[in-house]
């Protein structure tokens, strides 16, 4: 490839991959079938986005100007992270300004089912203490079932299920042989993001169930 080419593949407006789901942050501009730069950052999510990003840029060649897609990992996985990757997200569509600027995102389940070695496998995640999310395989894999599950119902009620790892240790455990490595470098790039990926106009965490708080009720402690 000659010196002019390869200026001009740089100039090519392109796509970048933002997941903050889970440790480490990973950053990376796929390729159709790979990936052109991907890097993992062991580092809080604000600071390992910021230099995943850049590191991405330095190893491809490209600028931040070039970017004119974001495929954003929504979640389930680690609060914090994710509600600093949908920021980080947000101000780079800010900043580019440009109308034709477009954001997909996609669900770390979806992408895990990508990464099980059985085809059409169920997945778990954990959730909340004493819940998990449960993914029920679809012909079309964006679309497929997600659910919240008591913790003993889904481990008893799909024992062949793949899971996600539990960053926080307060799920009762799972065979390893089972856990999986979420680990972007074993998709190939746009070929497996565009199946399990929508159009994202709000870029906000998933959260299919909020948190429920007991109201709390004033007493009165006089005598």
């Amino acid at each position: 490839m000659t010196s002019r080419s390869m200026d001009n593949e740089k100039a090519t407006p392109t796509s970048l991959v933002v997941d903050a789901s889970t440790s480490p942050v990973q950053v990376g501009i796929p390729a159709l079938n790979g990936w052109k730069a991907l890097h993992q950052v062991e580092a809080q999510a604000l600071e390992g986005l910021f230099s995943a990003t850049e590191k991405v840029l330095e190893v491809s060649g490209y600028k931040i100007s070039n970017i004119n897609c974001v495929y954003f990992c929504e979640g389930p996985g680690s609060t914090l992270g994710l509600r600093l990757a949908a920021a980080f997200v947000r101000t780079i569509r800010w900043s580019q300004k440009s109308s034709d600027f477009k954001v997909f995102s996609y669900n770390a389940l979806d992408l895990a089912s990508i990464l099980a070695p059985q085809k059409n496998a169920i997945i778990q995640a954990p959730f909340r203490v004493g819940f998990r999310f449960v993914r029920i395989s679809n012909i079309e894999s964006k679309n497929s079932e997600k659910k919240i599950v008591p913790e003993d119902e889904a481990l008893t009620k799909y024992p062949d299920s793949y899971h996600l790892p539990d960053l926080r240790k307060r799920s009762k455990p799972v065979d390893p042989d089972k856990t999986l490595v979420y680990d972007l470098s074993f998709i190939k790039g746009l070929n497996h993001l565009k199946t399990i990926s929508k159009p994202c106009p709000d870029i906000l965490p998933y959260n299919p169930k909020a948190p429920e708080f007991k109201k709390w009720t004033p007493r009165n402690f006089t005598a």
